[in-house]
């Protein structure tokens, strides 16, 4: 268990960490009181954003609690419409920005262009560079922003392009081994050195240290995984790494001493009106060249000298390319779900396969999912927001692209589709839902990461759960009609936790919600403090809950007209009697 960092504090944290402090409710609570807001939702993640109130204004906006950290300790306002109204002011006394009020109206046009709700001003009048409220549509975060910052959108439309395959859902792979992902420093690995258990479990974004092996040099040192994974460059070992230092620090030596006059290569392409005699070769400046294909250019003379003529190499590069196409004329060098759209009868003469990723010549592009046609570089198409089509604003490598089958268990009621969430989203606002295809009324709430790792249906799992619970669970369909298994709760009247997973649940006609809990002996001997959260967050829900705690656990000592325990027997078990006594103690409340 860890333990809240505050110091003389011994209540449990809130969240698990390894390496960083964390705190209790409690102290969190202070911790944001400390940035001037109060919370109006309970504590969930640490990553998770969080609804809060600002102490001072009384805007509503949801923050991290690592922001929250970081704003504390620069001593600045964590609330952003204080932090924006005063910076407006100051830059307006200043002179340099105008006085005059802004039309709301386009301030709104503007939010719904990037996919927020325009909330409405955070100053009255409203001036320029003034803060305004808005809420992302796709993951209802509300947040403070000036006019510019609006344009960026959410941070929740950020698309980078993918690391790694899509993976079939829950498989070892969809984890990123670093073993199965095929990535160039597994050349790097030393397996003589590196315990067979760290092979087994490493993943590509690993913050663990690792011994590796240059393949070059044979030198063995000590990297973390994500280091080496991460970079092309970050991949030498420390003994080429010095090697190459000194090799450029003596070339630089040595052209530091030269003029471009000194360099017959330079000189046969000089046709600059500076003489080269008077140009050092490491000049930052820019001065005319000719190339023997006749091609001028404007470069550096280092850069000249290294690289040659831009328009050569670029001409190298074409001639390569056609080549290629005119040997494959179906492939593509795109991804595989950009080639789709690329439309069939738009572009002329051009094929697919003669187009680059960092081609910027407009081409015409077709969505065959929903027919919209329009015009895009291949380049920016797979850049910044990476948006599959720019009308309905669908992302590329979206969950409905990638994992269909998952796409497929959506729920109709979410604020958005399949095809606007990238399958590694996990801090949303509000989790989506999510319909079993075992059973449709079976709905519960999972992050698209958890769901892509293999996180199935709760109510359906059996995976995990003890054999006790299981004979538990099935009684009490039995006796009751009906009972759902692992099932995640959520209330505004929790105060210790935004969401609590209920062992058994079972809904009853009288409109009673039973929620039974079993608290294993050897599990629950040192979670006092947690059953007895659980139990009265519960409580405060309107449910009833019966704890069958098993023998020589203690009482939890609850009084509450909705709160029973019954004592079992891990020695002998009776899950019959133990839900017959359950109801009895309901019916009778």
């Amino acid at each position: 268990m860890t333990v809240c960092a505050a110091k003389g504090c011994d209540n449990a944290a809130a969240f698990s960490t390894r390496t960083r402090p964390a705190w209790c409710d409690d102290h969190i609570t202070q911790i944001l009181a400390d940035g001037g807001l109060i919370p109006m939702e309970p504590f969930t993640k640490r990553a998770s954003y969080r609804l809060t109130k600002c102490l001072t204004c009384g805007c509503e906006a949801h923050y991290r609690f690592d922001y929250v950290l970081d704003r504390n300790a620069a001593g600045e306002p964590v609330c952003r419409a204080c932090f924006w109204r005063k910076w407006a002011a100051k830059q307006r006394m200043l002179a340099f920005i105008a006085s005059t009020p802004v039309d709301l109206d386009d301030v709104r046009a503007h939010a719904e262009r990037n996919g927020l709700d325009y909330l409405g001003p955070l100053t009255d009048p409203s001036l320029a560079e003034d803060p305004h409220r808005t809420r992302c549509r796709r993951c209802g975060k509300i947040s403070a922003e000036r006019v510019g910052d609006i344009g960026w959108g959410c941070s929740c439309r950020a698309n980078p392009k993918r690391q790694t395959e899509a993976a079939p859902v829950g498989t070892r792979k969809a984890q990123n081994l670093l073993r199965e992902s095929g990535h160039a420093a597994l050349e790097w690995w030393d397996h003589s050195l590196n315990p067979a258990a760290l092979w087994d479990t490493a993943k590509l974004r690993s913050p663990k240290r690792a011994v590796w092996r240059c393949p070059k040099c044979g030198t063995r040192f000590t990297e973390v995984i994500r280091e080496m994974t991460s970079w092309l460059s970050s991949r030498s070992c420390p003994t080429c790494r010095a090697a190459e230092q000194e090799s450029r620090y003596r070339l630089s030596q040595e052209r530091s001493r030269k003029t471009v006059a000194d360099v017959p290569e330079l000189v046969a392409r000089w046709i600059d009106a500076t003489p080269p005699q008077m140009v050092p070769l490491l000049d930052g400046g820019y001065y005319e060249f000719h190339c023997e294909n006749g091609h001028r250019s404007t470069r550096r003379p280092e850069s000249y000298l290294d690289r040659g003529c831009s328009y050569c190499i670029a001409a190298e590069t074409r001639k390569a390319n056609k080549a290629a196409a005119q040997k494959n004329p179906g492939g593509s060098r795109l991804s595989p779900e950009i080639s789709l759209q690329w439309h069939p009868t738009r572009n002329g003469k051009l094929k697919l396969a003669q187009i680059s990723p960092e081609s910027r010549r407009m081409t015409w592009w077709r969505d065959p999912r929903c027919g919209h046609e329009w015009q895009a570089t291949p380049r920016e198409r797979d850049k910044y927001q990476r948006l599959r089509c720019p009308e309905c604003e669908t992302v590329l490598d979206s969950l409905g692209y990638l994992y269909p089958e998952l796409a497929a268990e959506w729920a109709p009621e979410n604020s958005t589709t399949p095809w606007h969430v990238r399958p590694t989203a996990s801090t949303w606002a509000v989790q989506p839902t999510w319909i079993c295809p075992r059973n449709p009324k079976h709905r519960w709430q999972a992050s698209p990461a958890s769901r892509v790792r293999g996180s199935t249906c709760p109510d359906c799992q059996e995976v995990g759960k003890s054999k006790v619970e299981l004979a538990h669970m099935n009684q009490a369909q039995r006796v009751f009609g009906n009972a759902l298994s692992g099932h995640r709760v959520s209330s505004e009247h929790f105060s210790r936790r935004g969401a609590w997973t209920v062992d058994i649940l079972v809904e009853r006609d009288s409109g009673q919600r039973l929620a039974i809990e079993y608290d294993g002996a050897f599990w629950h001997a040192d979670k006092v403090d947690l059953d007895r959260e659980k139990s009265l967050d519960l409580l405060a829900a309107g449910f009833t809950v019966v704890r069958l705690r098993e023998n020589p656990l203690d009482s939890l000592a609850i009084r509450h007209p909705r709160y029973f325990e019954v004592f079992v027997y891990s020695h002998a078990p009776d899950a019959e009697g133990a839900i017959d006594s359950v109801k009895e103690l309901v019916d009778g409340a």
